[in-house]
């Protein structure tokens, strides 16, 4: 017997693809993205003294490959900001992992059987990202291999390459740790 066939992985893939990001995998990347602004040094303390500083980091985090994706393509930089209920989402998030009493939230989210799924989910999301910025960019740029796959790439993964303007909102700025000069 063929084991792939006994699998299923062709159906599985096809029910995969037709998953809908919202909420389950968008919560995931929101969670896993303000999780890795608040392990940044100094940002539980920003967090105490300007909630709207850290708010906006996060927003950088959990938006930040539509916000590039935007700049580079010419259009409205807060129009990822434009859906309330993404936004509204990520914020609940961010609340719930830098204001959640006893840090419940926090400490739940960073076990590691549960943060390894939440990260294979925000991968999930990544690769529909991608997707979409390669969608975006061939609707304006129909022969352009090359914008399409930068646009691909600045949507996937513009949280880490927005992450010295984020620095800069917080107060803090360090180029050395640009994601263009270290790749992670």
């Amino acid at each position: 017997m063929d084991l792939f066939g006994m699998l299923y992985l062709d159906e599985l893939s096809h029910g995969l693809a037709n998953l809908s990001m919202f909420p389950y995998f968008d919560m995931a990347h929101y969670i896993v993205s303000v999780m890795a602004l608040r392990e940044q040094p100094g940002v539980l303390d920003v967090s105490r003294v300007s909630p709207l500083a850290c708010w906006f980091s996060s927003m950088l985090y959990c938006f930040g490959g539509a916000v590039l994706s935007g700049i580079m393509l010419a259009e409205p930089p807060v129009a990822p900001l434009s859906n309330g209920t993404s936004v509204l989402l990520a914020s609940t998030i961010w609340y719930l992992v830098f204001y959640c009493p006893m840090d419940v939230v926090y400490s739940c989210a960073a076990l590691l059987p549960l943060r390894l799924v939440l990260s294979g989910m925000k991968e999930v999301t990544r690769t529909w990202k991608v997707l979409g910025g390669v969608t975006q960019a061939r609707s304006k740029y129909k022969d352009s291999l090359l914008v399409m796959i930068a646009i691909g790439w600045a949507r996937g993964a513009g949280g880490g390459l927005i992450s010295n303007f984020e620095q800069l909102v917080r107060g803090v700025w360090k180029p050395e740790t640009n994601e263009l000069l270290k790749m992670s």
